[in-house]
């Protein structure tokens, strides 16, 4: 990753132009910034000159990374959505009268979209893109701002399917959208230095336990509505987890990546 990336922050003080410095490999410098409010800070001392002594001084420190807290957002928000995932085998069952063996062409259709952005279109797209000269985290979060995008449809068409093989084609285009987790990983680390890369992971794996938990609850309680003897869901849950990737791509799309 390149070294010369820095953060496109506010300008610390009214009178003083904006500077680019190279940070060394020791002080560098955070690579997002977002005109949402997630860079109120100066670029200048995000990141601790000395090693915390603590676990959670390094997650305080690691919180006042501004571009970190985009990150951390969606580890977070996209758990809880993609949470409604695990309600469609119910759905297919209760609204469209399929057997819960046949469900599993669910799972089929969601495994086949998630090969094709992994193993096909997300290679061919870095190749092509490093050749052109665009750096990683760019990358990133392109593919994140799509991929939002692609969880919302996904979602929209779960929610508003009337036809049972509107539910395979939502589950494919949902499993489109499986490169968020490691396109923001990859986004996550590029603001830190690498001794902080394992503190990075454990925190964002708290957040999605997190989010998980938190999601479970919420989605039981959305997918409920509607639901009665001889009625299934109204799919309330699934229009959710599309308003909240539409929120994250909305917050995604302020984001910036400083040269």
């Amino acid at each position: 990753m390149p070294e010369s990336s820095r953060l496109e922050g506010p300008d610390p003080s009214p009178s003083s132009p904006t500077t680019y410095e190279h940070p060394s490999e020791d002080s560098q410098r955070p690579l997002l910034s977002t005109n949402a409010g997630l860079t109120s800070e100066s670029c200048s001392g995000t990141e601790p000159s000395k090693h915390p002594t603590t676990w959670y001084t390094e997650i305080y420190h690691l919180l006042h990374i501004p571009g970190l807290r985009f990150s951390f957002t969606v580890f977070f928000a996209a758990s809880i959505a993609f949470v409604a995932k695990a309600f469609v085998y119910q759905h297919a069952s209760e609204s469209f009268g399929w057997q819960m063996s046949t469900t599993t062409w669910l799972r089929v259709s969601q495994a086949v979209g998630a090969s094709i952005i992994t193993l096909l279109f997300l290679p061919i797209l870095n190749t092509c893109l490093h050749k052109r000269g665009y750096q990683s985290q760019n990358i990133d979060l392109m593919v994140l701002r799509g991929s939002f995008l692609v969880a919302a449809i996904g979602f929209a068409i779960l929610g508003q399917a009337e036809a049972d093989w509107l539910l395979v084609l939502a589950l494919f285009v949902c499993g489109l959208s499986e490169a968020i987790q490691p396109a923001n990983q990859g986004l996550a680390t590029a603001p830190i230095t690498r001794r902080y890369n394992a503190r990075l992971f454990t925190t964002a794996a708290v957040l999605e336990t997190v989010g998980k938990l938190a999601g479970g609850p919420i989605q039981s309680a959305l997918f409920s509505v509607g639901r009665r003897e001889g009625h299934g869901s109204l799919g309330i849950n699934f229009l959710a987890s599309s308003v909240i990737f539409v929120l994250l791509l909305g917050l995604a799309l302020v984001v910036r990546i400083k040269r």
